[in-house]
């Protein structure tokens, strides 16, 4: 499986994911969409778009930090 490009937008309604960091490996939910992957520059370049929520219950993914794309 290739790396997923990933893309962080300032808007919710542009991703296709919401994410939440979580601090329990157990916790982590969907991580495999974005994980392993790398973080592009421009929102073109991305295979998926993704937006950082502050609430769990919001998160389609809940990855641990170490294995978000960087």
């Amino acid at each position: 499986m290739s790396k997923a490009k990933v893309f962080i937008v300032n808007q919710e309604y542009k991703a296709k994911y919401k994410v939440y960091f979580v601090d329990q490996e157990y916790k982590q939910k969907n991580h495999q969409i974005i994980s392993p992957g790398e973080l592009v520059k421009q929102e073109y370049q991305a295979d998926v778009k993704v937006f950082i929520v502050d609430q769990e219950y919001k998160a389609d993914i809940k990855i641990l930090r170490k294995n978000f794309p960087a």
